[in-house]
C-alpha cells in the first residue's frame, strides 16, 4: 500500500484560514461584502410578500438603481461623509442584529426614521428604552408592545455616536427614497 505525504497542505490550509478569517474581520467592519453588486439589498423575501416582516414602506422601481443610491457618498463635505461613513460602521456593529434600514427583523425598519420621531426622542430611546417605556412615553410604548414587548437593550453610545448612525439612516433614506419613487425605466 502506498503512503501519501500531506505535509505540504498545511501551509496552504493555515494561508486559507488566515484569508477566511480576514473578511470575516473585513465584512463585520463593513469594508468587504461577499454579496454580488446585482443583489439588492431591499429585495422583498417571501414573507415581505405574504405580508408577514420583511415589508417596505415604498415601492422599488429599479433595484440596481436602488442599491447604487444606498452607498454611503464618497464625495461633497469630507466631515459630513466622515460622519455618515462612522455612522454606517455603528449601524453594523451595534443595530443590525435587531434592524434593517427597510426590513422589519427583530425592531422596527429604520429608513424615516427622523421622519416618525426627532433625533432629540431617538437619542434617550437608544441610550436606555426600558426607562422611556417605564415612563410612559406614549410612542416608546407603541414600539415596545408593537414588537410583542422584546426589549431593545440599552447602548453606552455618545450622542454624537448616535448622531452619526442617525446621520448615515437619513443619508439611506434621501436616497432610497429619490430611487424608489422614480419612474421605471422603459
Amino acid at each position: 500500500m502506498r503512503k501519501y505525504d500531506f505535509a505540504w497542505m498545511l501551509p496552504l490550509t493555515m494561508a486559507a484560514i488566515v484569508v477566511a478569517i480576514g473578511f470575516l474581520l473585513l465584512g463585520a467592519a463593513g469594508l468587504v461584502s461577499i454579496v454580488p453588486a446585482d443583489v439588492s439589498p431591499l429585495a422583498h423575501s417571501d414573507a415581505a410578500e405574504a405580508g408577514g416582516c420583511g415589508v417596505t414602506d415604498f415601492a422599488v422601481t429599479d433595484s440596481a438603481a436602488l442599491q447604487q443610491a444606498l452607498r454611503v457618498p464618497t464625495g461633497g463635505d469630507s466631515s459630513q461623509v466622515a460622519i455618515i461613513w462612522a455612522g454606517q460602521t455603528l449601524f453594523n456593529n451595534n443595530c443590525a442584529q435587531c434592524h434593517a434600514l427597510a426590513d422589519v427583523v427583530v425592531g422596527p425598519a429604520l429608513l424615516g426614521i427622523t421622519e416618525r420621531r426627532p433625533v432629540s426622542w431617538i437619542i434617550p430611546w437608544v441610550k436606555n428604552s426600558s426607562k422611556m417605556v417605564a415612563a410612559g412615553d406614549e410612542y416608546a410604548v407603541k414600539i415596545f408592545n408593537q414588537y410583542q414587548k422584546q426589549q431593545m437593550p440599552s447602548f453606552q453610545l455618545s450622542d454624537r455616536e448616535i448622531e452619526s448612525i442617525v446621520a448615515y439612516i437619513e443619508a439611506t433614506t434621501d436616497r432610497a427614497s429619490a430611487v424608489a419613487y422614480a419612474p421605471a425605466a422603459r
